[in-house]
């Protein structure tokens, strides 16, 4: 499904504010803005600012298909493997993702151009034995949707459409939410929000995998086919979802995120958005320590035979973009 516009409006009590286009925003009126400057309003505005009245897209479809990947030249990947059957293996090995894959051409975007091992052309999984990690290996697809490769580290099976949290963020562990990872978001001396560091240890295919200080129950990424205890496989971490799991009745346009005491990685309005810090300098009520995803695209639908529902949600990115800088023309 492409998303064509969005029809916003401020929410209530808000005065102004200004749209990544630099377009002023006023009480009482309704904008159009289209896919890619919505994509660059912040977890936080969606949060606490704007408010969605309409998504304008086309067809809906709840199938998973990247663009591009099913016939032609991204076909000769592993003689008939593509990009979409490569997001979709799980293994309870590296090499059991596809068989190392090796992709090049206009269906293997990344964020390592090169492949992970820093030689050949194109993208294909690290050659490296990993100590029951996933390393920090992502692919881009074409569409401009954003895949991590991770490992459940938990002894359960991740079901298809959950959202999922950082276990061990340094080594790509990830479990649901209610997996014992709870998200602690601090404040510094300067005001900035962060995710508070912790100590894990975690069983891997080559022994027990020990980190001293990661990120843990922060928002990791939704699955997209159901991903079995101690296996690797990809989670989308950016660009939209088809088929998400979110909470029965959740309203087009509004802005979900983690629920850390519900054990099937369901997808929630917050309850708390008034943004506060305690005395020993804990966050509450922020897009971050709400565990913010993104946005819901399509009215929630009642999965067969799962008990739940699922929508097509936008994962919005998080991240780390560079600021942009107005400078003056000299010339």
């Amino acid at each position: 499904m492409s998303v064509r516009s969005y029809v916003i409006q401020l929410q209530a009590g808000v005065g102004q504010a200004l749209l990544p286009d630099h377009r002023k925003m006023v009480p009482g009126v309704q904008y159009v803005v289209d896919a890619e400057t919505f994509s660059k309003i912040s977890l936080g505005a969606r949060q606490n600012v704007i408010k969605v009245v309409t998504v304008n897209t086309d067809a809906n479809t709840s199938n998973f298909y990247p663009a591009q990947t099913s016939t032609g030249i991204n076909m000769q990947a592993l003689g008939g493997v593509s990009f979409q059957n490569i997001l979709t293996q799980t293994s309870t090995t590296l090499s059991g993702i596809a068989g190392n894959f090796s992709m090049a051409g206009f269906a293997a975007q990344g964020v390592s151009a090169g492949g992970a091992a820093g030689a050949g052309a194109g993208i294909g999984l690290p050659s490296a034995t990993l100590s029951g990690s996933a390393s920090n290996y992502t692919l881009t697809g074409p569409d401009g949707a954003h895949y991590a490769l991770v490992y459940n580290g938990t002894n359960s099976t991740i079901s298809g459409g959950w959202s999922t949290v950082w276990l061990d963020y340094n080594n790509r562990y990830v479990g649901v939410a209610a997996s014992g990872a709870a998200l602690v978001v601090k404040q510094d001396g300067l005001g900035t929000s962060y995710t508070i560091s912790v100590n894990t240890t975690f069983p891997g295919s080559n022994g027990n995998v020990t980190t001293v200080g990661t990120k843990a129950g922060e928002f990791a990424g939704i699955t997209l086919v159901s991903l079995p205890a101690n296996n690797f496989g990809f989670i989308q971490v950016e660009g939209i979802h088809p088929n998400a799991a979110v909470a029965s009745g959740t309203a087009v346009g509004t802005a979900v995120g983690l629920v850390s005491t519900n054990a099937n990685g369901t997808l929630a309005v917050p309850t708390n958005t008034t943004p506060s810090v305690s005395s020993n300098l804990v966050v509450s009520g922020t897009a971050l320590a709400n565990n913010l995803v993104g946005t819901v695209l399509t009215t929630p639908a009642s999965g067969t035979g799962t008990g739940q529902w699922f929508s097509q949600v936008e994962i919005r990115s998080r991240r780390v973009k560079k600021p942009y800088v107005r400078t003056l023309n000299k010339n």
